[in-house]
Protein backbone atom coordinates (compact mmCIF):
# COMPACT_ATOMS: atom_id res chain seq x y z
CA UNK A 1 0.00 0.00 0.00
CA UNK A 2 1.36 3.42 -0.93
CA UNK A 3 2.20 6.01 1.72
CA UNK A 4 -0.51 8.27 0.25
CA UNK A 5 -3.18 5.62 0.78
CA UNK A 6 -1.90 4.86 4.26
CA UNK A 7 -1.96 8.55 5.15
CA UNK A 8 -5.48 8.88 3.72
CA UNK A 9 -6.76 6.16 6.05
CA UNK A 10 -5.42 7.89 9.15
CA UNK A 11 -6.67 11.25 7.90
CA UNK A 12 -10.10 9.78 7.25
CA UNK A 13 -10.33 8.44 10.78
CA UNK A 14 -9.29 11.80 12.24
CA UNK A 15 -11.64 13.63 9.88
CA UNK A 16 -14.54 11.50 11.12
CA UNK A 17 -13.75 12.40 14.72
CA UNK A 18 -13.29 16.07 13.80
CA UNK A 19 -16.63 16.12 12.00
CA UNK A 20 -18.44 14.61 14.97
CA UNK A 21 -16.92 17.21 17.28
CA UNK A 22 -17.34 20.13 14.88
CA UNK A 23 -13.60 20.66 15.05
CA UNK A 24 -12.45 20.20 11.44
CA UNK A 25 -10.96 23.69 11.17
CA UNK A 26 -9.30 23.53 14.58
CA UNK A 27 -7.72 20.14 13.92
CA UNK A 28 -6.63 21.27 10.48
CA UNK A 29 -4.75 24.17 12.05
CA UNK A 30 -3.26 21.88 14.69
CA UNK A 31 -2.10 19.38 12.08
CA UNK A 32 -0.40 22.21 10.21
CA UNK A 33 1.37 23.23 13.39
CA UNK A 34 2.37 19.62 14.07
CA UNK A 35 3.93 19.36 10.62
CA UNK A 36 5.87 22.60 11.20
CA UNK A 37 7.14 21.36 14.58
CA UNK A 38 8.21 17.98 13.21
CA UNK A 39 9.85 19.41 10.10
CA UNK A 40 11.68 22.11 12.04
CA UNK A 41 13.19 19.57 14.43
CA UNK A 42 15.76 17.30 12.79
CA UNK A 43 15.99 15.30 16.03
CA UNK A 44 12.26 14.62 16.08
CA UNK A 45 12.16 13.83 12.37
CA UNK A 46 15.10 11.47 12.79
CA UNK A 47 13.46 9.74 15.75
CA UNK A 48 10.21 9.19 13.84
CA UNK A 49 12.11 7.72 10.89
CA UNK A 50 14.34 5.32 12.88
CA UNK A 51 13.24 1.70 12.61
CA UNK A 52 15.72 0.52 15.26
CA UNK A 53 13.94 2.29 18.15
CA UNK A 54 10.88 0.60 19.57
CA UNK A 55 7.48 2.22 19.17
CA UNK A 56 6.84 2.62 22.89
CA UNK A 57 10.20 4.33 23.46
CA UNK A 58 9.54 6.65 20.53
CA UNK A 59 6.09 7.37 21.86
CA UNK A 60 7.44 8.32 25.29
CA UNK A 61 9.84 10.83 23.76
CA UNK A 62 7.27 12.23 21.32
CA UNK A 63 4.60 12.60 24.00
CA UNK A 64 7.05 14.33 26.34
CA UNK A 65 7.99 16.74 23.58
CA UNK A 66 4.53 17.44 22.14
CA UNK A 67 1.69 16.64 24.53
CA UNK A 68 1.58 20.09 26.12
CA UNK A 69 1.25 21.75 22.69
CA UNK A 70 -1.41 19.61 21.02
CA UNK A 71 -4.92 18.35 21.69
CA UNK A 72 -5.81 14.83 22.76
CA UNK A 73 -7.10 14.05 19.26
CA UNK A 74 -3.81 15.02 17.62
CA UNK A 75 -1.76 13.17 20.22
CA UNK A 76 -3.94 10.07 19.71
CA UNK A 77 -3.23 10.29 15.99
CA UNK A 78 0.50 10.62 16.65
CA UNK A 79 0.38 7.65 19.03
CA UNK A 80 -1.40 5.50 16.44
CA UNK A 81 1.09 6.48 13.75
CA UNK A 82 4.08 5.76 15.98
CA UNK A 83 2.70 2.43 17.21
CA UNK A 84 2.13 1.31 13.63
CA UNK A 85 5.61 2.51 12.62
CA UNK A 86 4.18 5.29 10.50
CA UNK A 87 5.37 8.31 12.49
CA UNK A 88 7.16 9.65 9.43
CA UNK A 89 3.78 9.92 7.62
CA UNK A 90 2.62 12.97 9.61
CA UNK A 91 3.01 15.44 6.68
CA UNK A 92 1.11 13.12 4.32
CA UNK A 93 -1.69 12.65 6.86
CA UNK A 94 -1.97 16.43 7.26
CA UNK A 95 -2.10 16.90 3.46
CA UNK A 96 -4.80 14.22 3.12
CA UNK A 97 -6.79 15.85 5.95
CA UNK A 98 -6.51 19.22 4.19
CA UNK A 99 -7.90 17.68 0.99
CA UNK A 100 -10.83 16.15 2.88
CA UNK A 101 -11.58 19.43 4.64
CA UNK A 102 -11.45 21.32 1.33
CA UNK A 103 -13.71 18.76 -0.32
CA UNK A 104 -16.23 18.91 2.52
CA UNK A 105 -16.26 22.71 2.32
CA UNK A 106 -16.71 22.70 -1.47
CA UNK A 107 -13.28 24.19 -2.05
CA UNK A 108 -10.86 23.23 -4.80
CA UNK A 109 -7.23 24.30 -4.78
CA UNK A 110 -5.67 25.85 -7.86
CA UNK A 111 -2.14 26.98 -8.55
CA UNK A 112 -1.34 29.79 -10.95
CA UNK A 113 2.22 30.23 -12.17
CA UNK A 114 3.05 33.55 -13.80
CA UNK A 115 6.20 35.33 -14.92
CA UNK A 116 5.35 38.33 -12.71
CA UNK A 117 3.03 38.60 -9.69
CA UNK A 118 -0.69 38.95 -10.43
CA UNK A 119 -2.37 42.25 -9.70
CA UNK A 120 -5.37 42.25 -7.37
CA UNK A 121 -7.70 42.70 -10.35
CA UNK A 122 -6.09 39.84 -12.30
CA UNK A 123 -6.32 37.59 -9.22
CA UNK A 124 -10.03 38.41 -8.71
CA UNK A 125 -10.85 37.76 -12.37
CA UNK A 126 -8.90 34.49 -12.42
CA UNK A 127 -10.59 33.21 -9.26
CA UNK A 128 -13.99 34.22 -10.63
CA UNK A 129 -13.40 32.32 -13.88
CA UNK A 130 -12.08 29.26 -12.04
CA UNK A 131 -15.08 29.35 -9.65
CA UNK A 132 -17.42 29.27 -12.67
CA UNK A 133 -15.49 26.54 -14.49
CA UNK A 134 -15.15 24.23 -11.49
CA UNK A 135 -18.51 25.00 -9.89
CA UNK A 136 -16.69 25.25 -6.56
CA UNK A 137 -14.98 27.91 -4.51
CA UNK A 138 -11.35 28.16 -5.58
CA UNK A 139 -8.46 28.65 -3.17
CA UNK A 140 -5.72 30.11 -5.34
CA UNK A 141 -2.03 29.63 -4.67
CA UNK A 142 0.33 31.76 -6.70
CA UNK A 143 3.85 31.09 -7.88
CA UNK A 144 6.15 33.38 -9.82
CA UNK A 145 8.49 31.72 -12.29
CA UNK A 146 10.25 34.07 -14.75
CA UNK A 147 11.16 31.08 -16.95
CA UNK A 148 7.61 30.90 -18.33
CA UNK A 149 8.40 34.28 -19.98
CA UNK A 150 4.79 35.54 -20.18
CA UNK A 151 1.25 34.28 -19.80
CA UNK A 152 0.17 31.83 -17.16
CA UNK A 153 0.00 28.16 -16.25
CA UNK A 154 -2.95 27.08 -14.09
CA UNK A 155 -3.26 23.73 -12.36
CA UNK A 156 -6.57 22.65 -10.83
CA UNK A 157 -6.32 19.18 -9.36
CA UNK A 158 -4.62 17.04 -11.98
CA UNK A 159 -5.56 19.34 -14.89
CA UNK A 160 -2.98 21.76 -16.27
CA UNK A 161 -3.75 24.61 -18.65
CA UNK A 162 -0.52 25.97 -20.08
CA UNK A 163 -1.02 29.43 -21.55
CA UNK A 164 2.57 30.47 -20.99
CA UNK A 165 4.82 31.82 -23.72
CA UNK A 166 7.35 29.11 -22.90
CA UNK A 167 4.64 26.47 -23.36
CA UNK A 168 3.54 27.94 -26.68
CA UNK A 169 7.17 28.04 -27.91
CA UNK A 170 7.70 24.42 -26.80
CA UNK A 171 4.52 23.29 -28.65
CA UNK A 172 5.55 25.22 -31.77
CA UNK A 173 9.01 23.62 -31.68
CA UNK A 174 7.45 20.14 -31.34
CA UNK A 175 5.11 20.91 -34.24
CA UNK A 176 8.00 22.04 -36.42
CA UNK A 177 10.05 18.98 -35.53
CA UNK A 178 7.03 16.81 -36.35
CA UNK A 179 6.60 18.51 -39.73
CA UNK A 180 10.29 18.11 -40.50
CA UNK A 181 10.15 14.42 -39.63
CA UNK A 182 7.10 13.80 -41.83
CA UNK A 183 8.83 15.30 -44.92
CA UNK A 184 11.61 12.73 -44.86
Amino acid sequence: MTSRRIAARYAEALFGIAGERGAVDALRVELGELVKVVQSSPELTGLLERPDIGAERKLQVVQAALSSRFSEAIMSLVAALVRHRRGDHIPEVAAAFDEMADDAAGVVRAEATTAVPLTDDQRRRLVSVLDRITGRKVALEERVDPEILAGMMVRVGDRLVDGSAAGRLRRLREELIGMEGSKR
